[in-house]
């Protein structure tokens, strides 16, 4: 019986010195793989080096995430180096990821311009190397399903979806998913999608180390937590956990093996 973990960013600093604890978390209760998501181009480096280190659990994937296009001190994303650093780590990289936009850091028209030119060119990269894409769209799920409609892509993760559940049923038979992490504990909004949406659809994460209420007050956020989101979900969709568990294991497993 094994869990997995969509969506982790190992190489954030609230993270430093604690990735032994937290792979050992990972082994502890059976979350076989997390998918690390890198948030620019020292991330993804730092979350190859992690995938590299960890090849039975940790696997990788790299992008630059809107909040850096946004905030980012040093504009240059060095987006040239993303391909051939992809090409050269190829066993380890899985995914580009985090990518995408965000609306709540676009209030200039510079700024989300800057986000959907960046978004576009993670998109063309994973298109032209038939890699599954992890995005972020909150605050911008019409444009961002807009724009992911005009590429070919093997696969595709909403993370933290938080949109119209009705947007993603004609999306079922595109190998789209969404990733549902802690937040399901307690959130109405998040109870709603989950409920509206296909099991076929969904993965785990945590999102770490993103923080949650309720059960998880004040805890360092580990892969452990996708037990209880997992217990969760089969609650609202009154199925079996192990049904449950198998079903969102092999879907992970379409998703990063993209056949």
């Amino acid at each position: 019986m094994s869990y997995v973990d969509a969506h982790i960013h190992l190489a954030d600093p609230a993270y430093s010195r604690k990735i032994t604890q937290i792979i050992g978390d990972a082994a502890q209760h059976n979350v076989s793989k997390v998918l690390s998501n890198a948030v620019d181009y020292q991330t993804s480096l730092q979350t190859i080096r992690l995938a590299k280190e960890y090849p039975d659990i940790v696997l990788a994937a790299i992008g630059v995430h809107p909040s850096t296009v946004t905030f980012a001190a040093d504009r240059n994303f060095q987006l040239e180096k993303f391909e051939q650093t992809i090409r050269e780590n190829a066993e380890y990289v899985k995914a580009i990821g985090e990518i995408g936009l965000d609306g709540k850091y676009t209030q200039d028209e510079s700024a989300k311009q800057q986000q959907l030119e960046t978004f576009r060119f993670f998109l063309g990269l994973a298109e032209k190397l038939k890699l599954p894409v992890v995005v972020h769209s909150r605050r911008a799920v019409e444009e961002t399903l807009k724009t992911l409609s005009e590429y070919h892509l093997p696969k595709v993760l909403l993370h933290w979806y938080d949109g119209p559940a009705e947007n993603l049923r004609p999306l079922k038979d595109q190998e789209f998913f969404i990733s549902i992490g802690p937040a399901l504990l307690y959130s109405r909004r998040i109870i709603e999608i989950a409920r509206a949406t296909d099991l076929a659809m969904i993965l785990t994460e945590t999102d770490g180390p993103v923080p949650y209420h309720g059960l998880f007050e004040s805890r360092l956020t580990m892969p452990s937590f996708v037990i209880e989101v997992l217990r969760k979900l089969s609650e609202i969709k009154s199925m079996n956990p192990e049904h449950v568990r198998s079903s969102i294991s092999s879907q992970f497993d379409r998703f990063i093996l993209h056949n």
